[in-house]
């Protein structure tokens, strides 16, 4: 008698977008390069899409550059979008919200950043909150970035607690 058995699901394949101009050590300690390492050890494959311009100021190179990276992105894709990234990505949010699965790996949020006037705190701020309003998930290394995003209207469902680990990516990766 022959058994049919299921063939393993294939490896989930997912899409970070980040900036180009984190130097290597910088973002060897960041925290989206520590999920992307405890991801693909989890055995997902990540296709890195490297942003030109500075980041996090707003730069119109940079957005240009984001709006093209995102609209090569195949429909239904599951998106990790570097918070670094968040402000030159927030114009091309909204035309393809509904059709990539959106995802923030958010370290820190940049308005509350020291040293920023009150009018610059604002402008990130709003940018932020309008970019992360439109994630279907937005994952933080802790509770101290939750309550933060929770304070800016972030529905504590959306909320992924993932510490940079292997709990962490399992948890990522339930969600996408």
């Amino acid at each position: 008698m022959t058994t049919l058995s299921t063939p393993p699901d294939p490896p989930l394949s997912v899409h970070l977008v980040m900036p180009a101009d984190l130097a290597a050590d910088a973002f060897a300690d960041a925290y989206a390069r520590r999920m992307v390492e405890a991801l693909r050890a989890a055995g997902a494959g990540i296709m890195l899409h490297a942003l030109p311009g500075p980041h996090p100021q707003v730069d119109p190179s940079a957005i240009l550059a984001a709006d093209v990276a995102l609209s090569r992105l195949p429909d239904g894709a599951p998106v990790l979008l570097d918070g670094n990234a968040l402000p030159n990505l927030a114009a091309s949010l909204p035309a393809d919200s509904r059709r990539l699965r959106f995802t923030a790996l958010i370290e820190r949020l940049h308005w509350t950043e020291p040293g920023l006037t009150a009018e610059e705190a604002a402008v990130r701020r709003n940018l932020e909150q309008g970019a992360l309003a439109l994630m279907r998930h937005v994952a933080v290394p802790d509770e101290t970035v939750a309550a933060t995003l929770r304070d800016l209207g972030v529905r504590p469902e959306r909320i992924v607690l993932a510490a940079a680990d292997a709990g962490g990516a399992a948890a990522l990766l339930a969600v996408l």
